[in-house]
């Protein structure tokens, strides 16, 4: 059945820097070696890939996030910057549905606080503020290394879903539009990107817009 499907194309963007997304990953591995990138480099990244990015940035001191929030609007989501603590929540990272100055230099105090008491602080680059996103259905897009098929783009349903469901399905790269489209409409919670019970049906194009920006990317 799959060798009977239209054979699909691979889609490129005109939209897109990838000397600039070259140049983070080359810098990186030359100052760091392999690991994660940190916020910065991350959010360069994925702008020069085309791939839209809630309003935010980095702040290094709860004045500077405080300020950066107000510019954004509140309510904000204040988050642990760090390439080398990754779970953020953990370790007390992830400040949610802030909605004052005051609220934005509590949660910065309060992180940088904790990883003092764990003594892991210099990890600390700082907090990302970005806006909340309310509605929707959340999900998420990335890629594994598969010993056998080398890179695969994964998608599913996000947040606590991903752990407690294991709502997510996997393709080979690169991905043809149809892919794409066949990777969107696989997971089993398909049903709520279409609307459900009055909530309106999500933007479907987007995300396959996104998954084939991100195997570019790959």
């Amino acid at each position: 059945q799959w060798r009977d499907r239209p054979l699909g194309m691979v889609p490129d963007f005109d939209d897109l820097d990838i000397p600039a997304v070259t140049a983070v990953c080359r810098n990186a591995l030359a100052v760091r070696g392999s690991g994660w990138l940190t916020v910065t480099e991350t959010r360069t990244v994925l702008s020069g890939m085309g791939i839209a990015l809630p309003p935010g940035g980095l702040a290094t001191t709860a004045e500077e996030a405080a300020a950066l929030a107000a510019d954004i609007g509140f309510p904000v989501a204040v988050k642990l910057a760090s390439h080398t603590l990754i779970h953020k929540t953990e370790v007390g990272g992830v400040h949610l549905n802030l909605s004052s100055k005051t609220e934005v230099r509590r949660a910065y105090d309060e992180i940088a606080s904790r990883l003092a008491q764990d003594r892991t602080l210099e990890a600390m680059e700082g907090v990302l503020v970005q806006g909340m996103v309310t509605h929707g259905v959340e999900v998420m897009a990335g890629m594994v290394q598969d010993p056998s098929f080398g890179p695969l783009i994964g998608f599913g349903l996000g947040g606590i879903h991903v752990e407690i469901l294991g709502d997510v399905r996997f393709r080979i790269t690169p991905l043809t539009e149809l892919d794409a489209a066949d990777l969107i409409r696989s997971i089993k919670g398909y049903r709520l990107l279409q609307g459900y019970r009055g909530h309106p049906p999500c933007d479907v194009d987007a995300i396959q817009d996104l998954l084939l920006r991100l195997s570019r990317l790959v």
